[in-house]
Formats: structure tokens, C-alpha cells, sequence
């Protein structure tokens, strides 16, 4: 996208890239031109040299002639307006994906703090956007055109009524210059106001259950109504501007044909011009003045458009994740050096500073807030550290490839969703693994455990977010999708809490032959004694290390961890 100032200029710059599409327009266009030059002409003919002669036999053939120039022109206009909605829809699908594209190389925290605005932007600024760019040139060359030819003919009709009828044009471009700033201000304000409604909405349906358990329903609807009042205002007010510009246009419009025609009867009295003539030069005022009006409208919603290109540029000028230059194909150990990560200031992890090596069975404990899931949310770069820095190997993960190190380590969420494919297609994900890939990463996960009671199994859809299956059916699919991609390192945080006791433990013995890494992020006791080495984390800091035995002798805030808050098996 254009960066910088946004201006008509630069929307139509950018707009170049869909002329190609718009051949049918551009091949057909002047052939309806010609058609409704003609008809006009066809008129003049018949009152000039039939009415006032009064030869009635070929009448029938002016009549055929023009029903066969309108019927030409219905055709051929059906087929440029599909054109055109057709380009549209293209232009729209091929901008959603390429800003979706952006918004996924995007750090995860800015797409999490800006969904709704983001969903805003791709939802109903770019089809806005696009339906006004994606016909941009040909709509402006064949007003032009348009414009050009009709006022040639309309001078070889008569120069003096010619004259009377440009001199209209500077007045309805003035109306248009009157209300471009305020109706600019207005959809600019009205898109951020549609956008912060948007995010709004998201958040209640993301909270439906605690909105529904408190009984909250009214109160939230009420808040809606509020934020949708001040989106009404300012919609009203956009609406308001546009509604006077184009009424005023309309005006001056309407006014025009009653002076042609007191001019023209003065021109006929006079014997200047013939009556054929006169009704052949209203009916091409139409043909004057809709491709100039069509062209007022459009260049108003060109302007109204350069707002929303703004906004979308807005998310193509956000910085995207860093990428790194050398491969990752093994992993052999991490070293947290110096670490410290802060969310808006606030500290969440303070001078982290261990060692894990390949092969590892870790858990990581800690209070609530206490950072263990920012912890290993820093390793495959989802976030990154203010201070110190992560390696593996002899590198800073900084300087490997994103996919590489993204290959190598998997996060497991207990909220991951599932997508609303099969269970079969949400673990593949597009991925081409052998049906004892399959098959084997479905076994270890504990997914064949519950798949015969699905209606299709494995092709059963997963639902919204996973929403046709349980909590642990859902975790044990978002463990199954890490597995068959054989990690380094697998970090499992809180994913088997919806599991029950004796299942998780089929998983980690599944698990064990492996020989992967394995951090283990949990509340539960069971899963925790499953690691050869814990490690205590308090207050965004590393406290103790040790096995669980150790732990209880010789680490106060890890006994009290076991005793107050880890449910004991």
C-alpha cells in the first residue's frame, strides 16, 4: 500500500493494478455512447423531417430503430454493470487476503490488543475501499469521454444553448468543494467509531458465558446501545453531508433543463435553431449532466475512500515480526540469560536466568500472575524481552528463521481453539503427513480413545473453536496437531486441564520414547511430579530448582504452592 499522505492521487495510483479487469467496460462503453448519441439524433430526424412533413409510412422504421438502439444499449449496459460488480468482488477478495496476510505477520500481542479494530478493517474497510478503487479509472476515462463527445454534439446542435449548459459545471463543482472537508471529517470519525463498536461486540460474544452466568445480558445491551448511539450520531452527520451535496447538485440540475428550454424558444422564435433540434438537445442535457454528476458522486466517494485507505494503511505500516537468517534443524539446548519481560510497564519477568537441555521433562510452577506462561510464550518469539536474551544452541533466537524455530518449538495452550474443519483436517492443517503419521500422533494424544463416538469420526467436524467436542477432546486434538510435527521442544501450559488423571498419564507415557523436550506448565500435582527437574518461579523470578522431593524439603514457596493451590491428585 501507499505510505505517507493518503490523497486521491495516491488511491488511484494504487487502483492502476485492477484496470485489467476492467476490459469489458472500457471495450463496451463507447458503443453505448454511440448508441445514445444516436438516438437523440434519430428523435430530431423524425419531428424535423416526419412530423412536420407528414410522411406517416416509414415511421414504423424511425420506431424500429429506436427500440433496436435501446434495446442495444440494455444489453451491453447489463453486461458493463456485471463487469463491474464482478471486478468489485475481485478486488475485494484479493485485498482481504493480502491484509489478512499482513495481519498474521504481525506480533501476536498487537493482533490480540487490536482484533476487533483489525476485524473492522478487513470486514468493512477494505469492500468499502475496493468497490470504489476496483472501477476508479474507467468510471473517471469514460465520464471524461463521455462528457467531451455529448458537449461536441451538443455544440454542433446549438453553441448558444451549449453555453448556457456548461456554465453549470463550475457551479456544482463549488457545491462539491463546499462539503469535501466536512464529509471527509465525518467518515473518518465514522469509520473509527463503526471500528470501536466492532471491538465491542467481539468482546461480549468472547465473554457470552460470564455475561450469561451473572445475568448481565441487559446491562451489556445497554452498554452496546450506548457505544451504538455515538456510532449513529456520526453516521447521521456523514449522512447529513452527503445527502446536502448530492441534493444540491440535484438542484441546480433540475433548474437547468427549465432555462434550456426558455432559451431554446427564444432561439426557435427567432428561427435559430428547429423545434427537432431543441428536443434533441434536452434529451442530451441528461447525457451532459449524469456522467457529470456521476463524476461529482464519484470523486466524493473517492474522497470519503482516501479516510478508510488510511486506516488500512495504517495496519500494512504496522512493524512486522523481525525475521531471523539462519536455519534451526536441531536443538540441542536453551539458555535464559538476563530475561526480563514487562506488559505496559508493568514487570512480569525479572532477571530469568536457566538452562534446559535437549531431552528434558521440565515443570514449571508458580502463583497465579507469577509469569510462567510469559515465560515460554518468549521462546518461539511470540513475544519478545525488553532486557537479556534467549538462546539455543550457541545463537540468540533472534537470528533464526521464524518457521525454523517455530518448527522446532510448539506451544500447546489449555484455550487453543480448533478450527471449524474435521478433526482430521485440524490436525493436518494443509500438511501432507502418511496415515501412520496420523495415525501414531492420534495414538499418543489420546484422540482414538473418543473417536468412535463421534458421528463421522476423524471427519467430524470440530465445530466453532472446537465447539462440538469437549474440553479434554479439544486438548487432546491441539496435542495430537504438536505431536505429528515433531518438535524439539513440546510446552505443554495447562493443556491436559480438562483431562482426566488417567488419561494424562497414558499421554506423558506416550510421550517418554520421544526423547524431546517437554515443558510441562501446571496447577496439577500428578502432572508436575511427571518431570525429572521443577523449577519454582515467584514474583516474575526463578527461585528454586530441583526435583519435587527436593522442592518440599528445601523450598517454602513451592510447599505452600503444593499445599494451597496445586490439586492433589
Amino acid at each position: 500500500m501507499a505510505k505517507g499522505n493518503t490523497s486521491i492521487t495516491s488511491l488511484l495510483k494504487y487502483a492502476w493494478r485492477y484496470i485489467r479487469y476492467q476490459k469489458i467496460p472500457f471495450l463496451l462503453s463507447p458503443f453505448v455512447l454511440i448508441f445514445s448519441v444516436a438516438r437523440p439524433l434519430v428523435i430530431k430526424q423524425f419531428i424535423d423531417n416526419i412530423v412536420a412533413n407528414k410522411p406517416m409510412r416509414i415511421l414504423l422504421t424511425y420506431a424500429l430503430i429506436l427500440i433496436g438502439l435501446a434495446l442495444a444499449e440494455a444489453i451491453m449496459n447489463t453486461l458493463i454493470n456485471y463487469a463491474y460488480a464482478r471486478v468489485a468482488n475481485i478486488a475485494t477478495i484479493d485485498e482481504q487476503k493480502k491484509l489478512f496476510a499482513k495481519i498474521t505477520r504481525l506480533p501476536v500481542y498487537v493482533v490480540e490488543e487490536k482484533s476487533g479494530d483489525l476485524l473492522s478493517r478487513l470486514l468493512y474497510d477494505t469492500p468499502h475501499l475496493t468497490k470504489v478503487m476496483s472501477i476508479a479509472w474507467s468510471v473517471l476515462i469514460l465520464n471524461v469521454l463521455a462528457i467531451i463527445i455529448v458537449i461536441g454534439v451538443l455544440l454542433y446542435l446549438s453553441w448558444q444553448l451549449t453555453l448556457i449548459s456548461i456554465l453549470i459545471i463550475p457551479v456544482i463543482a463549488l457545491i462539491q468543494i463546499v462539503f469535501a472537508s466536512p464529509l471527509m471529517k465525518a467518515t473518518k470519525l465514522e469509520r473509527e467509531k463503526y471500528a470501536e463498536m466492532t471491538s465491542n461486540i467481539k468482546e461480549k460474544l468472547d465473554a457470552i458465558y460470564v455475561i450469561k452466568g451473572l445475568n448481565k445480558e441487559h446491562f451489556f445491551t445497554e452498554k452496546l446501545s450506548d457505544i451504538a448511539h455515538s456510532w449513529l450520531h456520526v453516521s447521521n452527520k456523514m449522512a447529513l453531508f452527503a445527502t446536502l451535496e448530492d441534493q444540491g447538485m440535484m438542484l441546480i440540475l433540475s433548474l437547468t433543463p427549465v432555462i434550456v428550454i426558455g432559451a431554446g424558444g427564444l432561439l426557435i422564435a427567432k428561427g435559430t435553431i428547429t423545434l427537432g433540434t431543441l428536443v434533441a438537445f434536452y434529451s442530451y442535457l441528461n447525457w451532459l449532466y449524469s456522467p457529470v454528476k456521476m463524476l461529482g458522486s464519484f470523486i466524493v466517494s473517492l474522497q470519503k475512500s482516501t479516510e478508510i485507505l488510511k486506516r488500512v494503511e495504517e495496519v500494512y505500516n504496522l512493524p512486522e515480526e523481525k525475521d531471523g537468517i539462519y536455519p534451526l534443524t536441531k536443538i540441542n539446548y536453551v539458555n535464559y540469560k538476563d530475561v526480563m519481560f514487562a506488559y505496559k510497564e508493568k514487570p512480569i519477568l525479572q532477571d530469568i536466568n536457566f538452562k534446559i537441555q535437549y531431552g528434558e521433562i521440565i515443570s514449571v510452577v508458580g502463583g497465579s500472575g507469577s509469569g510462567k506462561s510469559t515465560l515460554f510464550k518468549l521462546l518461539p518469539r511470540f513475544i519478545e524481552p525488553q532486557k537479556g536474551d534467549i538462546f539455543i544452541n550457541e545463537n540468540s533466537i533472534k537470528e533464526y528463521l521464524l518457521r525454523n524455530l517455530r518448527q522446532r518449538v510448539i506451544l500447546v495452550r489449555s484455550t487453543d481453539p480448533l478450527f471449524n474443519m474435521s478433526i482430521r483436517d485440524n490436525i493436518l492443517l494443509g500438511d501432507n503427513f502418511s496415515e501412520e503419521e496420523f495415525m501414531k500422533a492420534t495414538q499418543m494424544a489420546c484422540v482414538d480413545k473418543f473417536i468412535k463416538e463421534l458421528p463421522q469420526g476423524y471427519d467430524t467436524l470440530a465445530g466453532e473453536k472446537g465447539s462440538n467436542l469437549s474440553d479434554g477432546q479439544r486438548q487432546r486434538v491441539a496435542i495430537a496437531r504438536a505431536i505429528i510435527r515433531k518438535p524439539d521442544i513440546l510446552i505443554l501450559d495447562e493443556a491436559t486441564s480438562g483431562v482426566d488423571a488417567e488419561t494424562e498419564e497414558t499421554i506423558f507415557t506416550n510421550l517418554m520414547p520421544l526423547g524431546i523436550t517437554v515443558i510441562i506448565v501446571s496447577h496439577r500435582l500428578s502432572t508436575i511430579r511427571k518431570a525429572g527437574r521443577i523449577v519454582v518461579i515467584d514474583n516474575g523470578k526463578v527461585v528454586a530448582e530441583g526435583t519435587h522431593e527436593e522442592l518440599i524439603n528445601s523450598c517454602d514457596i513451592y510447599r505452600n504452592l503444593i499445599q494451597n493451590q496445586i490439586m492433589k491428585d
